[in-house]
């Protein structure tokens, strides 16, 4: 029998709803008899001290991603990706592992799995591609503006903190910085300099805020 190595919550920070930690506990006590399973990491800014947002990522690696059936909340987002093709994601700069390298709070693994993926890129890990970032950045752009052209406000705030989501992350890699958390990214922008484009993130992060409570 393989033996499984953690499986904990004590990670996430907040939770978004009840309703998703009982998600997570029941899924967690499937995977030690699923040997398709090889490691679960949480992130997003529910695992970041700090920080009001309650985003949840899960990015849950397998021996054959697709054979993994699994209907998580909508307020939780699963992403799957293969074990034999982790390595190379993370050197090519893929954001999502990069992320669970840098950040993630590991919820389970199988036979130190994700813990020797740490030992290997956690003193060099790759930047995420700036060039990347700035094409999702264009491309939110265009959304905005067809969003608000036919008036559909509420839609084109939520693309416009994706618009400025990606600007963030380009402009702190090309500064050699990894991007934190979403919520975070306005203080990491201060700190390189980049005060203008803070002051702008945060007023839209505002505006939605003030939109939810109201």
């Amino acid at each position: 029998m393989i033996k499984t190595e953690s499986n904990h919550l004590t990670g996430i920070l907040r939770w978004p709803t009840p309703r998703a930690k009982r998600w997570v506990q029941a899924f967690l006590s499937t995977v030690d008899v699923d040997e398709n399973v090889l490691a679960v990491i949480a992130i997003g800014s529910c695992v970041r001290p700090a920080v009001l947002s309650l985003d949840l990522d899960l990015v849950i690696i397998c021996q054959r991603s697709p054979a993994l059936c699994c209907r998580a909340p909508m307020e939780i987002d699963v992403r799957k990706f293969d074990a034999a093709n982790v390595r190379e994601e993370i050197a090519s700069g893929n954001d999502l592992l990069g992320w669970c390298v840098k950040f993630g709070v590991t919820l389970f693994e199988r036979s130190r799995f994700w813990t020797h993926i740490l030992q290997q890129w956690s003193n060099n890990l790759p930047l995420p591609s700036a060039q990347a970032a700035w094409k999702r950045a264009e491309i939110t752009k265009h959304r905005v503006q067809e969003l608000e052209r036919i008036g559909d406000r509420d839609a084109a705030l939520e693309q416009e903190i994706s618009y400025y989501t990606h600007i963030a992350r380009a402009t702190l890699i090309e500064h050699g910085v990894y991007p934190a958390s979403r919520p975070e990214l306005p203080a990491q922008l201060q700190q390189v300099g980049e005060f203008q484009l803070a002051n702008e993130f945060d007023k839209v992060l505002i505006s939605r805020r003030n939109n939810i409570a109201s």
